[in-house]
């Protein structure tokens, strides 16, 4: 018990955490990656993470790397979905040749995923001095000149992102706009189509290559919405530098990921190896573990 504390006092200075995050840590995540150990056998573990905005799964990749090198002496490499995100000028491309939404990135379509299907299948072949896994700078939303590199022969790779194991829509749910942006700026359902298509095909090949899923499910999509806006409001309260949003054009944004998300937010539970349920203000409400 002394060593796990010893992680988590660690994690928590580095991350600038609560103290609250330490009995939430101890209740829900040792025991997570407990179950991780468990899912692990002779060769590369593969486990891919899925969380909606604001939801903690970064926060939680980075405990479960902290946790699981540090008591177990794993080595974990994290990736995440953002860092696969095309070139902005690929982005502009697309968005030219296709529809114009595509020029935000995020949605399934804006990804190169290849690049993580070769960085996964390189390590998996035990090539993993050789296998980089691209960085993406929000900032400049462009393509990092840093990518990842390991030091060592990997015994994990977790890798997160809002809609990692996502899987297509049926088809005739595209037909009815999910809300405002679609039905404005999406009426005869293109850029829906191109997303659904793209997540149906490549993006499987991707997701095919992981063993085990951690969904963090919210409770509602009006949660994420808030909770992006909170997110939002304090970082403008702070006054930092960058790109800060107002109210409606974080609705705005967030509304390009709604159909995806309340898709999952049904579908996913039951594919999931470990569901954690969050609450309103996105605080765990319990984790299923199957």
């Amino acid at each position: 018990m002394s060593e796990i504390n010893t992680i988590l006092d660690n994690f928590i200075e580095k991350e600038g955490l609560s103290e609250a995050y330490r009995s939430r840590a101890l209740r829900y995540f040792v025991p997570l990656g407990e179950r991780m150990v468990s899912w692990k056998g002779e060769g590369l573990l593969c486990v891919g993470l899925n969380g909606a905005q604001g939801s903690g799964k970064s926060t939680l990749a980075g405990f479960l790397k902290a946790y699981l090198e540090g008591l177990h002496g794993w080595s974990v490499a994290v990736g995440s979905l953002d860092d696969l995100y095309m070139t902005r000028d690929e982005r502009v491309d697309l968005a030219g040749r296709v529809h114009p939404l595509l020029a935000n990135r995020g949605v399934p379509g804006t990804h190169d995923v290849g690049l993580g299907m070769a960085f996964v299948e390189g390590c998996e072949r035990g090539d993993w001095a050789e296998a980089v896994c691209p960085r993406f700078d929000k900032a400049r939303d462009d393509r990092a000149e840093e990518w990842l590199r390991l030091e060592r022969a990997p015994d994990l790779i977790l890798f997160e992102g809002w809609c990692m194991g996502a899987v297509a829509e049926p088809v005739e749910a595209l037909v009815e706009p999910v809300n405002a942006l679609e039905r404005r700026d999406d009426a005869e359902g293109v850029w829906r189509s191109f997303v659904n298509e793209r997540l149906g095909g490549a993006y499987q090949g991707f997701f095919g290559l992981f063993s085990h899923w951690i969904f963090m499910r919210p409770s509602s999509f009006e949660a994420v919405v808030e909770n992006r806006l909170k997110q939002e409001r304090r970082l403008r309260e702070r006054g930092g530098g960058g790109r800060i949003m107002g109210d409606e054009e974080v609705r705005s944004f967030v509304a390009l990921f709604e159909r995806l998300t309340r898709w999952m937010w049904r579908e996913f539970p039951e594919r999931a190896d470990v569901v954690v349920e969050l609450g309103q203000g996105h605080e765990i409400e319990r984790m299923v573990m199957r």
